[in-house]
């Protein structure tokens, strides 16, 4: 992994970094969310990525390592399965906001690179919503490392996720029937699919603490946050039904 090493002490181009965390990262997912971000905002992340594949070897200045700058450590004890919610919310929220992001990644390429009043707008509109979910992906994902790497959450990563909490919007207001009604066959099956799958994600918040099911149930403790998933599944389950029976009315 010499060519880390001469990334570290050199001029840390972005491009190169990312080219060379591909070449060794198993997480291919991590690997694409650099390639969809520009270096102002994942710098410091692909640096700190690229860090831990070293596993403890020494950085000089010089590119080549010799076998006396080689540091030998203990390895870690393995992390306890079992996490505190803090972390557990926090790679929940993770993944939301990669989800976020990737899908204005995608909404940005569909507009294409035309200059008009509207696709201008448009973009611009893109761009800066994505922005600030970026940002927040940045700060809770080195904070979430830092439990790995110490075994202890931050308090910072704790005040983000309770302040997440009491800002989490209300459910919102299932569609009438007659909006419902006023949607094509092949709408409907659209909305009935992404109602089954925003369905079980919640329930695997409310049951898992996770937006997959696990092996073993980690029920999310009784808080202002599983108030609001109750909510927000009790819409979704009702909103669901609606559609079915409005599809089964057609057939």
């Amino acid at each position: 992994m010499d060519d880390i090493i001469q990334w570290l002490t050199g001029g840390k181009d972005y491009a190169q970094g990312v080219a060379i965390l591909g070449r060794y990262a198993k997480n291919a997912a991590l690997v694409r969310h650099f390639q969809c971000t520009t270096a102002k905002f994942a710098a410091a992340k692909l640096e700190y990525e690229l860090r831990k594949l070293l596993k403890g070897r020494a950085i000089t200045s010089k590119p080549v390592r010799t076998a006396e700058q080689t540091v030998i450590t203990t390895p870690k004890s393995k992390q306890p399965t079992a996490v505190p919610d803090t972390i557990a919310q926090a790679k929940n929220e993770l993944y939301e906001l990669f989800t976020a992001i990737s899908t204005a990644h995608r909404k940005l390429y569909e507009l294409g690179e035309g200059n008009s009043e509207d696709v201008v707008a448009q973009r611009r509109r893109i761009l800066q919503d994505r922005l600030p979910l970026i940002r927040r992906y940045e700060k809770l994902y080195l904070l979430k490392e830092q439990y790995f790497d110490t075994g202890k959450v931050p308090a910072e990563l704790s005040r983000m996720i309770a302040e997440k909490v009491t800002e989490e919007p209300e459910p919102a207001t299932t569609d009438s029937r007659k909006e419902l009604e006023a949607l094509s066959d092949v709408e409907l099956m659209k909305k009935q699919h992404s109602l089954k799958v925003n369905i079980n994600k919640t329930v695997n918040r409310l049951e898992y603490q996770a937006l997959k099911k696990l092996d073993t149930p980690n029920p999310m403790p009784e808080s202002p946050l599983r108030s609001k998933l109750e909510a927000k599944l009790a819409n979704q389950r009702q909103q669901y039904t609606l559609v079915t029976q409005i599809l089964e009315s057609r057939k």
